[in-house]
């Protein structure tokens, strides 16, 4: 396929993605999205495969049931409003659709989404949250395609949406090996720190306007593996700085080349363990000074 082929190609689909995006709930079908992107259904059906690396059933399915997850975890909506707004004609096939998606079904997932959101914040509460499950780990330095996130800490989801649209349209979703958060303290920005979604992918040489490459610094981190929501992130990352730190053996690496907090996502909404959704959060550490 000639280059300039290929970019007319892919100006379509993103139009098909928009349209995904904008309204995941319409009726949509392979014939109203094949004219959206002015192909026929058979071209279409190819063209969309070859540059977004799935279906775009499948793409349309990942789409909403994302979607119908984090209102199930955010929301006091009822299950079937919820199979509603995805698209589903009854909670029974949402149901069935979820089930078979997450591994669990939509009330067992708010259910443990809620309980374990609960015992996080009690642990921290009485300070408890760290005894014995914090690792020392040496993690290699690698190089990440990363997406700057503007705003507040409870926006950061919306960021992590957009980069997944990017990774979309860029065919680059079915070689994600990681994604991660990265997470630099900086006392020159408002919030103090700068906040990117970055993703470790078999790299190809291209350049993405909006993405930057980021070289991360390998060294010792304190790892802490998280079953919880997203929302307690931050906070448990406070608490180990204000309570697991001063009584270890190590200190905050905050050296001339000062390493990011980071955030991998062992496991997500979508595919929860039985206390919620994994994430290892990895705090930069150094052996404590002795003064």
């Amino acid at each position: 396929m000639r280059p300039s082929t290929s970019h007319r190609y892919l100006e379509r689909i993103e139009r098909v993605v928009d349209a995904l995006l904008s309204a995941p709930a319409d009726a949509h079908s392979v014939e109203s999205l094949a004219a959206v992107a002015n192909m026929s259904a058979y071209h279409f059906h190819r063209v969309f495969r070859a540059v977004t690396g799935e279906t775009v059933t499948a793409t349309l399915r990942r789409l909403r049931l994302s979607l119908a997850a984090d209102r199930l975890a955010h929301c006091a909506e009822s299950v079937g409003r919820i199979a509603e707004s995805a698209g589903y004609e009854s909670p029974q096939a949402f149901s069935r659709a979820f089930r078979g998606f997450t591994r669990t079904a939509p009330a067992e997932y708010r259910r443990r989404y809620l309980t374990a959101g609960r015992a996080v914040r009690q642990r921290l509460a009485v300070g408890t949250a760290f005894d014995g499950t914090i690792d020392i780990v040496d993690e290699p330095a690698c190089r990440v395609l990363a997406m700057r996130h503007d705003g507040p800490i409870v926006s950061i989801p919306n960021s992590a949406r957009r980069c997944w649209r990017w990774l979309l349209r860029s065919a680059l979703l079915p070689r994600v090996r990681e994604t991660i958060g990265v997470a630099y303290l900086d006392d020159n920005e408002s919030k103090g720190f700068r906040y990117y979604c970055a993703v470790v992918v078999e790299a190809d040489g291209r350049i993405f306007p909006g993405v930057t490459t980021l070289s991360l610094p390998g060294g010792r981190y304190a790892r802490y593996r998280l079953s919880g929501p997203g929302s307690l992130i931050a906070p448990t990352f406070y608490a180990m700085q204000r309570e697991w730190l001063p009584r270890s053996d190590f200190e905050f690496d905050d050296g001339p080349a000062a390493r990011p907090l980071l955030e991998r996502y062992v496991d997500d909404a979508l595919s929860p363990a039985d206390d919620g959704p994994i994430t290892d959060l990895l705090l930069p550490v150094r052996p404590r000074t002795i003064r």
